[in-house]
């Protein structure tokens, strides 16, 4: 019985661990992480990905089509957008970009996704994986963040926020669902850092 209560006990603390954490991750602006079997061309939503982009939380963990999954996409960003995903496959790498969708409410939003296409041995795009952060507020301040290629120079940022994306998408099978909401927490932070960078970049450019 004692055994019994002291894993129950556990398995409390670790379930409200994970709740905070939830809630930290949320109340930071993540929203949402996908995955895209590039060979299938099927894109896996989890709950807040399918809500805001597909549109129907409830295709969330359902395996869809390219068009199915971003039903809620802006009209103006769909073609720049769909072309900078496609030619992002065709090399593998990581990727920033921003973009708007139109959520079932008549609400636009901005969300910025980083993530990272992985090639297989013969040189040919295998998985894509990453993060939706909502940047609505940020872009309401006037603050802009932009897409970031593949490049063996990329600033330190970049790099670890490719490591944490693979990272993430390695424990997708150990089942602890804390561990993965801590690298989302890093990824947030990671993009917020990534995007003061671009801030300083620019206002260099401009003096």
């Amino acid at each position: 019985m004692g055994a019994d209560m002291g894993t129950s006990g556990v398995a409390a603390r670790a379930a409200a661990t994970e709740a905070d954490l939830r809630a930290a991750l949320h109340a930071s602006g993540v929203v949402g992480v996908w995955e895209w079997n590039v060979p299938q061309r099927r894109i896996i939503l989890d709950h807040g990905a399918a809500g805001l982009i597909a549109g129907d939380a409830r295709l969330a963990g359902r395996p869809l089509s390219v068009e199915e999954a971003t039903t809620c996409i802006h009209p103006d960003d769909q073609g720049w957008l769909t072309e900078y995903i496609f030619s992002t496959a065709r090399v593998g790498g990581s990727f920033l970009c921003e973009y708007r969708v139109c959520t079932p409410s008549g609400e636009e939003r901005w969300l910025l996704s980083r993530g990272r296409i992985d090639l297989g041995e013969d040189g040919q795009p295998v998985l894509g994986h990453g993060i939706l952060i909502d940047i609505t507020e940020s872009r309401s301040g006037g603050q802009t963040f932009f897409a970031i290629p593949d490049d063996p120079s990329a600033h330190p940022l970049e790099r670890a926020a490719d490591h944490c994306v693979a990272a993430r998408e390695a424990l997708s099978g150990a089942g602890n669902s804390v561990l993965q909401t801590l690298i989302d927490v890093a990824l947030w932070e990671i993009g917020r850092e990534l995007a003061r960078l671009e801030r300083a970049q620019r206002r260099r450019a401009m003096n």
